[in-house]
């Protein structure tokens, strides 16, 4: 049977910090926001129904 009441320490990479923004994270929010500029700026320029 299975005891239910001990309870384990989450399992956190040591690398990360435990704070809310890290350098990780911030590095890649800014890159994903960047790459969609990108999108965004390439189908405006050169949008699909201009060989029409």
């Amino acid at each position: 049977m299975l005891d239910t009441d001990i309870r384990t320490a989450p399992l956190v990479d040591e690398d990360e910090p435990k704070g809310r923004f890290n350098r990780r994270r911030v590095i890649r929010v800014v890159a994903i926001l960047t790459i969609g500029i990108l999108a965004v700026l390439a189908v405006w320029q050169d949008p699909l129904y201009a060989g029409h």
